[in-house]
């Protein structure tokens, strides 16, 4: 039987956690510690952790992908999490109307974003798949960046700029609570940037994105 040679594992931006003392924009060698008031987060850095544990001393090449936030027509997440839009879409017909069409205030500590579409990060999936670069992590976002403001005006909602200090504030109060909803959590972005250098993709494994960050969203909310 054939003995498997390579594995590519996708991550997540998230791995990296939410610190303040991280390095910006983010480069591969900085830690992934997670964050564990965010699940999620958490999670990728745990999985990463034992992902290099288990394949420590074999033949077998890995090649992990840290995405940002993955959006585009096929790929809905970031929408479908904003609670507005969740909340209105549970509602019977009518009452889910009026709800949706309130534009709820939506507080930008001033942080931006990337995002990536799908179909780049299908592109990098397949080039770790055959690549002769080196194994290792990669991280992957579009060009650009984009505004919690825009993502929120696009999405629906009134964006309000408030002062950085007040992102902390939340995640901070978010953090002592015994009980946090999944779309809840993604409030401690707010609180650091999370923008990757993705030029160790574009130079190693020869990835470039299709899409920009701003571009993908336009992608995003023309399909909805």
């Amino acid at each position: 039987a054939a003995k498997p040679t390579r594995l590519v594992y996708t991550s997540s931006v998230a791995a990296y956690g939410y610190h303040s003392d991280n390095r910006v924009p983010l480069t591969e060698d900085t830690p992934t510690r997670g964050s564990s008031e965010h699940y999620y987060s958490e999670q990728k850095a745990e999985l990463e952790a034992v992902l290099d544990e288990v394949t420590a001393g074999s033949d077998l090449e890995v090649y992990v992908l840290r995405p940002c936030i993955v959006a585009g027509p096929k790929a809905p997440a970031l929408a479908d999490s904003m609670p507005w839009r969740s909340i209105a879409a549970q509602l019977p017909g009518p009452l889910g109307a009026v709800v949706s069409a309130v534009r709820p205030v939506f507080p930008d500590p001033g942080h931006p974003l990337q995002l990536v579409h799908h179909d780049d990060v299908a592109t990098a999936i397949a080039l770790a798949a055959t690549t002769d670069a080196p194994p290792g992590p990669y991280n992957i976002a579009g060009d650009g960046v984009v505004s919690l403001s825009q993502v929120a005006a696009a999405l629906g909602a009134f964006p309000v700029r408030v002062p950085s200090v007040l992102g902390s504030a939340a995640s901070a109060v978010i953090r002592t609570l015994p009980f946090v909803p999944s779309m809840v959590e993604w409030v401690h972005v707010g609180r650091t940037s999370v923008v990757m250098d993705t030029s160790k993709a574009k130079r190693d494994l020869g990835w470039h994105p299709a899409h920009s960050s701003s571009a993908t969203l336009g992608a995003l909310v023309a399909s909805l």
